[in-house]
């Protein structure tokens, strides 16, 4: 063999590893070790298979018995091979969980530590919330004895307080009983010094027909001279008895004097005046809601009869003497503007008036007051007042006076007439008789949008339902505004109409008030003069007319 082919045999088995080229060899040795090992074991166990036997559940788990565990010993009705199989699983559970209690006893002992460390935690939380309901009991016990004294105390004061309210109360009823029973006897004394005061008018006006017959007559002059003496001595000290009795002591003599209007501070009806677009409209055409020159917004529509009024023309402008206009700084009577004219005859029935959110009419150049003839010092004590009343409310706001004080009745108000029957307020005309006499010569709409509210007010037994400033003047009611309408103090009621009506109505009467469901109000004119006068801090003299 040459020295090549020796070269490549060398690197042939120069690749191979150890198993390569003693695996076979390694196998074998392992083979007969084992079946050496085997044939020792069986050997040694079956010369020692008696002491196996008896010390069998010691014996049962050694590596030479394991292999044998069937030919040595079995029970009955087990092969050999079966009974080898379970004792190898047997004793091979047994070696693994000897192994595994040793491997797992750290986590055991640290899982038994933790659970020690939360014993002790659980223990410390209760110890805390075993503290905390002592101190809980502790002041509920606390709590229940001074409760318990003050109940001791409270219930002989409560007993003290009921009795004192009870003799209260039975003093009311003495002294409503007594007022009453005053009361009753000074209505009485009133009608009946009425009714001696009737009566001696009645007997001067005939002893003044006598005296005039005695005048007429020339032979009976002595004795008018006489009996106008005596008339004259006893009209003089009557009239002042009947004044005081009238004006102080408040007693119904039963002698009227026709009531005149008051005089109107109105338009005539074709008075041209500047709309905010511009244009221009009639004062009898304008409507609710309108806007005038500068954004002044109307929110009342008045509407009166003539009668009374003295017409002045001043610059083209047919107006009532009594309204107020602008003159430089000053307001003042249009009678008293230097270029007014009086008009000698003014046969219009009706003349016009507004009520406007700025209290002003603009008419060619010429500014007046609308009608409720506020001015300017006027306007900002009103303004200042509507501030308080509403808690904050701003008092620049233009419409503040309109939305808080204007006055008006919901347009189905009844309203009884003389002749028995009854209309709806909104369909009252000028000239109309109401219930008690008084003659209606105005009649006023009211623009409802922009109340701040709208109401229903219950007075008992009576109702009525309007604007926020209803001006009531009625004897038997002890509030003048519903302004000032407080459920819990008058125990009156009312609540918020939220079906709110976009138009009210109200009236003005020869006698400054009309009757609602029984109850006396003050006519229009009331609702700002009555909430100026209180807040002046005036005494509400305005009389129960």
């Amino acid at each position: 063999m040459n020295n090549k082919g020796l070269q490549n045999i060398n690197k042939m088995y120069e690749g191979l590893t150890y198993f390569d080229q003693y695996g076979a060899s390694l196998i074998l040795f392992i083979i007969i070790t084992i079946a050496l090992f085997i044939l020792v074991s069986y050997c040694y166990a079956m010369i020692h298979i008696q002491p196996i036997i008896d010390d069998w559940p010691n014996q049962k788990c050694k590596p030479y018995v394991i292999p044998f565990a069937g030919f040595i010993t079995k029970p009955d009705g087990v092969s050999a091979l079966d009974y080898t199989a379970e004792n190898f699983t047997n004793c091979t559970q047994s070696i693994l969980s000897s192994i595994t209690g040793y491997a797992v006893e750290p986590i055991n002992f640290l899982i038994n530590y933790l659970s020690n460390i939360l014993n002790d935690v659980k223990d410390a939380i209760n110890n805390i919330r075993s503290m905390f309901d002592k101190i809980r009991e502790f002041f509920e016990t606390m709590a229940k004895e001074v409760m318990g004294r003050i109940l001791n105390m409270m219930i002989p004061l409560q007993q003290i307080i009921i009795s004192l309210k009870d003799f209260m109360s039975k003093i009311q009823g003495v002294m409503t009983t007594s007022l009453f029973t005053l009361l009753g006897s000074y209505y009485t004394l009133k009608s009946f010094l009425g009714a001696i005061a009737q009566l001696v008018v009645e007997i001067l006006v005939a002893l003044a027909v006598m005296i005039v017959i005695f005048w007429l007559i020339p032979f009976t002059w002595g004795a008018a001279i006489a009996n106008t003496a005596i008339f004259i001595a006893i009209s003089i000290p009557l009239a002042i008895i009947l004044v005081f009795m009238k004006d102080v002591l408040k007693i119904n003599t039963g002698l009227s004097v026709p009531s005149v209007p008051p005089s109107m501070k109105c338009f005539d009806k074709n008075t041209l005046i500047t709309m905010h677009d511009g244009s221009q409209q009639k004062i009898s055409d304008i409507q609710l809601g309108d806007e005038l020159i500068e954004n002044n917004e109307v929110t009342a529509i008045i509407k009166v009869e003539t009668k009374g009024s003295q017409m002045y023309n001043l610059n083209g402008i047919i107006v009532s003497d009594s309204h107020i206009v602008k003159k430089g700084r000053k307001w003042i009577k249009v009678s008293e503007h230097p270029i007014a004219k009086k008009i000698d005859f003014y046969n219009e029935p009706y003349l016009y008036c507004l009520n406007t959110s700025s209290k002003t009419i603009l008419i060619n150049q010429y500014l007046f007051t609308d009608w409720d003839e506020l001015l300017d010092d006027d306007i900002l004590y009103i303004k200042h007042n509507i501030l308080l009343l509403t808690k904050g409310l701003n008092v620049h706001k233009k419409n503040n006076i309109h939305k808080y004080l204007d006055g008006g009745f919901f347009g189905n108000t009844q309203i009884n007439m003389q002749n028995g029957s009854s209309k709806e307020i909104k369909d009252i005309e000028i000239g109309d008789i109401l219930e008690h006499g008084e003659k209606v010569y105005g009649i006023v709409i009211i623009d409802g949008k922009n109340l701040s509210e709208q109401y229903k007010y219950n007075l008992g037994n009576k109702y009525f339902e309007g604007s926020p400033n209803l001006t009531i003047c009625d004897k038997n009611i002890d509030i003048i505004t519903t302004l000032y309408f407080d459920n819990e103090k008058n125990n009156y009621y009312k609540e918020v109409n939220k079906d709110k009506q976009e138009l009210l109505y109200h009236l003005l009467t020869d006698k400054n008030s009309f009757y609602v469901n029984n109850i006396k109000f003050y006519d229009y004119n009331a609702s700002i003069d009555l909430f100026l006068e209180k807040n002046k801090g005036k005494l509400l003299s305005m009389k129960y007319v």
